[in-house]
């Protein structure tokens, strides 16, 4: 199944009030389970953290492309969750991809 962005705002209140956290070194994941036959993501780099705009793009690239190669076994379809960029400074997209995925393997733990 693909996996595709979040578009309804109902849907990003209810993870952020109600879903399950996990906290990596500079990404932190947050999910719930909808029960519904989609796979969603979303993606939150805060400007307090990076402010300049062409920095935030740049990670939102990166993850997206890391989101978009990486398959989700561990999810159940109606899973969806966001990711929240919490590092202070630009990772490369090899540093993103293995604290995504250190973070990804606290799922099956």
């Amino acid at each position: 199944m693909k996996i595709k962005p979040i578009k309804d705002k109902k849907k990003i209140d209810i993870i952020f009030e109600k879903g399950t956290l996990l906290r990596g070194k500079g990404i932190s994941i947050k999910l719930y389970n909808f029960n519904d036959n989609s796979l969603c993501y979303g993606l939150a780099i805060p400007k307090k953290n990076i402010p300049l705009a062409n920095k935030r793009n740049l990670i939102k690239r990166r993850l997206r492309a890391i989101i978009s190669k990486t398959s989700f076994p561990e999810l159940n379809v109606g899973v969806s969750f966001f990711i929240i960029y919490n590092s202070k400074r630009v990772l490369s997209s090899l540093e993103i991809e293995n604290d995504f995925k250190k973070t990804k393997a606290l799922l099956s733990k």
